[in-house]
């Protein structure tokens, strides 16, 4: 019996996923049987779970709450993304892999660092780091020796925590616990797959689908031609008429960036990272000033250009992601990449990681308390 997330899928472009080789009206492997190696952890028995090899193991786990996606997609659809990433991953390792034991569980509706209207479930960053460093360590010793967290919203602290979570879960626990979404995702948001976007449709791309596909992502052309392939009957049909929208940055924490790049430019050091960071926070507290408080205008519920998108272009979105994210799971799984490698940008900024303002008190009144001891 289909699930509500397995549900038929509208509109699919018949010509183009013939060319990737899936098959018209189920493009994806959920419609054909699974591999062997692949299992279900919900129907796993006890006696299953005992005869786990630690070392040919391995589990799938998404993990993304519900948000409010403008006015056109579903809350769920980070959620939908984590889901395709990890079942399409494990199904097609699983494939690869018949000597492995390969279990898709079921997803962990948390996330931090949600848009804050209504509708969006999120928690501090401190609570979801906790959450997944609990879970990982109850598979580590359920006997899973690999673990691959799958994530489908671009949170700067929800992806900084998961990253975090996966690093201490593997140096504790000795598995190998990553999460490669947010850096996959990031990488596809920003241009960097474009050449096999293209290879994957069978033409070019227009200069308006280019810029549209790369003047930032929530709920827009991206996300839109994802949910648009996965299920177009959840997308409202206003999309084509939603032009491009981006959320006010904070102007004080953008100033602040500039000068601190422009200082180490001066010092003769790449600045890169330090302004994308920058200007992704900025972008973050200016979107969170927005909803709360009307900041920079209008409501903003979505970032980029959603009417730039399209199913065939969802087909080779979902497509680059499972490929990228399984070739993650091989470099791992056969040794050719430390688990602890596996990060995004958000693993860079120390401001954004989880626990950072109570580690700076911490610091700060250690400090004030050894010099009053020394006055």
């Amino acid at each position: 019996m289909l699930g509500a997330y397995d549900r038929p899928r509208e509109r699919v472009n018949v010509d183009f996923v013939a060319c990737i080789g899936l098959t018209a009206g189920a493009p994806t492997t959920y419609g054909r049987p699974p591999p062997l190696a692949f299992h279900r952890a919900e129907e796993l028995t006890y006696a299953e779970v005992r005869r786990f090899d630690r070392a040919r193991t391995i589990a799938f786990q998404p993990v993304s709450a519900l948000e409010v996606h403008g006015p056109h997609l579903p809350l769920g659809m980070d959620w939908y993304m984590a889901r395709w990433m990890a079942e399409e991953t494990a199904r097609r390792f699983a494939d690869r892999h018949p000597e492995w034991t390969v279990v898709s569980l079921p997803a962990l509706s948390i996330g931090a660092d949600e848009l804050p209207l209504r509708g969006s479930m999120s928690v501090p960053a401190r609570t979801l780091y906790r959450a997944v460093v609990a879970h990982g360590r109850a598979l580590a010793k359920a006997g899973y020796g690999f673990v691959v967290v799958t994530n489908g919203h671009g949170g700067p602290r929800h992806a900084a925590a998961l990253e975090a979570a996966c690093r201490w879960v593997s140096r504790r626990h000795r598995i190998a616990m990553f999460t490669p979404s947010a850096a996959v995702l990031h990488r596809i948001i920003t241009g960097g797959r474009f050449e096999l976007t293209e290879e994957l449709l069978g033409r070019a791309l227009s200069e308006r689908e280019r810029h549209g596909l790369v003047i930032g992502e929530h709920a827009g052309g991206w996300e839109t031609s994802f949910m648009l392939a996965q299920d177009a009957s959840l997308v409202d049909g206003e999309w084509p008429t939603l032009g491009p929208l981006a959320p006010p940055r904070w102007k004080p924490l953008m100033r602040l960036g500039e000068w601190l790049s422009a200082r180490r430019e001066r010092r003769g050091r790449d600045a890169t990272k330090l302004r994308q960071g920058a200007e992704g926070l900025a972008g973050s507290i200016g979107w969170l000033l927005n909803a709360r408080f009307g900041y920079g205008g209008r409501e903003v519920t979505y970032k980029g250009d959603p009417s730039v998108a399209s199913v065939e272009i969802g087909e080779a979105f979902r497509e680059i992601l499972a490929r990228d994210c399984l070739q993650v799971v091989e470099q791992v799984t056969a040794g050719r990449r430390v688990p602890e490698d596996v990060r995004s940008i958000a693993s860079d900024h120390a401001v954004i990681q989880p626990g950072f303002m109570l580690k700076t008190v911490v610091i700060v009144a250690s400090v004030v308390l050894l010099g009053s001891l020394f006055l």
